[in-house]
């Protein structure tokens, strides 16, 4: 293709992020990913760098050996990925490993992997074992990063204004490579050593070290930006050397620099935002949606079909931005509140992906999010059965879909199944055996709820469980882990009373399993409340306790079952009444509450929910400063006991989902469709 028709059609969709989307489905070209715009430098030959009659010009223009070779490199490393994303794991390792002290790329890759691997395990060897094949990696890039200037450089680079951006433009293509390398190297380095040394030293350090990847990351985009505006002109750009692994890259660090940032509470922002933090999460998905061509399939008219599958010379980042697609609008949109777009670009990625890699377990998995998001849990069994059954190299992902199906089975009343899937996560993974212990208690406890005495054996093993969660807890980056903290006040409430309410429901809901619960099951563990309301026991020293509990979880039950349709205008006021009536038997017993004074406040988020389905966006968003205020002022006071003025379970994860439903709500109440 001559290369003024590859630069014309590229810079139609050359989109970082700033320009609009097309309105109709881009060339083969752009779907590719905006990069191909200035990759026509990789098909002139080769030159060496000393060659006579060698001219400054061409130099730019054409790849020196070296480059070559790390382009070369770049490819086998992306070939080891897309086995590690098919689920042949050791056979990505075998590409890797024996190359991983002496190429950037290659111990890149590889560090990745056991980055990974780390997060699953965490046990002390694998963690040590990463730092230390990161640290190469930051070593070898670092030595093709560009050697600073003197002084008089660094002075004239403090104070131009385009210093950063003339100061990349300086840079070879080995020397940008090794800026990006050295940043996620320093990046994944940092994030391990954070959770590994819970030092306040260490902690301070790795800051910095976030801080220096970021910039790195900034900087970087600064140049791919300049070169999208060059191209804008109509210039050629091929002589800018910029190509699909470059920007990959450089889209993958901003995009998620930009969507963790911007979810975390205002307070935290402020802070991140005043040391140089951005936090932009439309700037961070259109990045990352850029790459995979992705936001042509977020307006009205949507392309059918996928686009063309990917070929050998697709960016080295590419399947992570697709991760991190995914990752946002399949499993955190719903439990963090998060204004996400509709289903089906996720539906598109996923598609697109499990067309690559039918065996991947990572796409397998999100699948089965997605199903179980659709409410379809049977077809999200199957999936993650298959995920289980497909990659047999890592047993730690096999125990992410154990998880999902152990809470899918609790949510079907399987309880069988539950306490066998809670037990292998509580033998051989490391991640929180303080809640795989308790789970596995209340999947015993239900089987025997109402009448232990007719099971010995099993009460006796609900015991011994119950005992063990409180010594199994653990820290995590010097802190203690919320929900850990929550399941061992639950197990000891199990052992001073013997007797729990609805544990299952209780920890579902903690879960934002009723969230995706089909229409009769929810109906099925309405019941299950309607009786059991019937049986409280008023003598009980928890009975505040459990009355405001199953109120509020029948309140929960009854919003879930509002999105679905009702048989008759009567039942669909049933419905919204017996929310209404739920919650405010909660807030007229609260102060009776002595230990679960979390209901509390998780009861004026669960009445935003209901406003904000029935679009009074107004009064939810005033429930839910009501939760957002006691925590600024530290404020709380409500029930009796010792524990009544202390901070509630779970009050960061509230938190943090009400600060994002304020975002939705105030996107929402802007909107022109809006009414309230």
């Amino acid at each position: 293709m001559p290369e003024s028709i590859v630069v014309e059609k590229a810079a139609k969709r050359l989109s970082f992020g700033f320009t609009t989307s097309p309105k109709k489905p881009p060339t083969k070209l752009a779907l590719r990913s905006l990069a191909r715009l200035g990759s026509s430098f990789l098909s002139h030959p080769t030159t060496p760098p000393q060659s006579p009659g060698h001219s400054p010009t061409s130099n730019q223009e054409t790849m020196t050996r070296k480059e070559k070779e790390l382009l070369d490199s770049i490819t086998q490393v992306r070939k080891a990925l897309d086995l590690f994303f098919n689920s042949r794991i050791l056979e990505a390792e075998a590409i890797l490993k024996p190359h991983q002290d002496t190429s950037m790329y290659y111990s890149l890759g590889y560090g990745f992997i056991l980055f990974l691997k780390s997060m699953m395990t965490f046990t002390q060897e694998d963690i040590e074992a990463t730092l230390v094949a990161l640290k190469k990696t930051t070593l070898l890039a670092s030595h093709e990063r560009k050697k600073e200037g003197g002084w008089l450089d660094n002075i004239t680079t403090w104070v131009k204004s385009n210093s950063h951006l003339e100061y990349i433009k300086s840079m070879t293509l080995i020397q940008r490579h090794a800026e990006l390398v050295y940043a996620e190297a320093h990046l994944l380095k940092a994030l391990l050593n954070t959770i590994y040394d819970e030092s306040i030293v260490s902690f301070l350090r790795e800051g910095l070290n976030i801080r220096t990847s970021y910039t790195i990351y900034c900087n970087l985009e600064k140049y791919v930006t300049f070169v999208q505006q060059q191209a804008d002109e109509g210039k050629d750009i091929s002589h800018y050397k910029i190509e699909d692994h470059f920007t990959s890259g450089v889209a993958l660090g901003v995009g998620c620099f930009n969507l963790v940032f911007s979810m975390l509470p205002p307070s935290v922002v402020k802070v991140a935002e005043f040391v140089g933090f951005s936090s932009d999460r439309e700037h961070g998905m259109a990045v990352l949606e850029s790459i995979g061509g992705w936001d042509v399939y977020k307006g009205k008219e949507v392309p059918a079909g996928l686009p063309e599958l990917q070929g050998p010379e697709e960016g080295l980042r590419r399947q992570l931005c697709d991760m991190v697609i995914l990752t946002y609008h399949i499993v955190l949109s719903k439990s963090l509140s998060l204004n996400a777009h509709p289903l089906i670009l996720a539906e598109k990625v996923l598609n697109y992906n499990l067309a690559l890699y039918p065996k991947g377990v990572f796409f397998l998995y999100f699948n089965g999010r997605l199903l179980v998001t659709q409410q379809k849990l049977e077809e999200a069994k199957v999936q993650y059965q298959l995920a289980v059954d497909t990659q047999k190299d890592w047993k730690q992902i096999q125990h992410i879909c154990y998880w999902e199906l152990g809470v899918i089975a609790m949510a079907q009343s399987d309880w069988e199944k539950a306490h066998t899937l809670f037990e292998s996560l509580r033998i051989e993974s490391n991640w929180s055996t303080a809640v795989y212990t308790y789970l596995q208690a209340i999947s015993l406890y239900m089987k025997t709820y109402g009448n232990p005495e007719q099971d010995p054996e099993t009460s006796s093993k609900i015991q011994d469980l119950m005992k063990k969660v409180g010594s199994s807890k653990k820290k995590v980056a010097g802190k203690s882990i919320p929900l850990e903290k929550f399941v061992s006040r639950k197990s000891r409430s199990f052992l001073s009373q013997q007797r729990l309410v609805l544990p299952d429901l209780e920890m579902l809901h903690v879960f934002l399993a009723f969230e995706s619960m089909p229409p009769s099951l929810l109906q099925h563990h309405l019941s299950r409340i309607e009786k059991e309301i019937n049986g409280l026991d008023v003598s009980s020293a928890s009975y505040y306790d459990d009355l405001c509990l199953i109120y509020y979880l029948y309140a929960v039950l009854l919003r879930n079952l509002c999105k679905y349709p009702s048989e008759s205008p009567q039942e669909e006021l049933r419905r919204h009444t017996g929310h209404t009536q739920s919650l405010q038997v909660v807030f007229e017993n609260a102060s009776k509450i002595r230990m679960d004074h979390y209901i509390y406040y998780f009861a004026y988020y669960e009445k935003a929910q209901m406003l904000m389905m029935e679009k009074d966006y107004k009064k939810a968003m005033a429930e839910l400063h009501i939760v957002l205020k006691a925590n600024d002022r530290g404020q709380y006071g409500v029930g009796i006991g010792s524990y009544a003025k202390s901070k509630y379970s779970l009050a960061n994860g509230l938190v943090f989902r009400c600060h994002n439903c304020l975002v939705m709500l105030q996107a929402l109440a802007s909107s022109p469709s809006s009414s309230h």
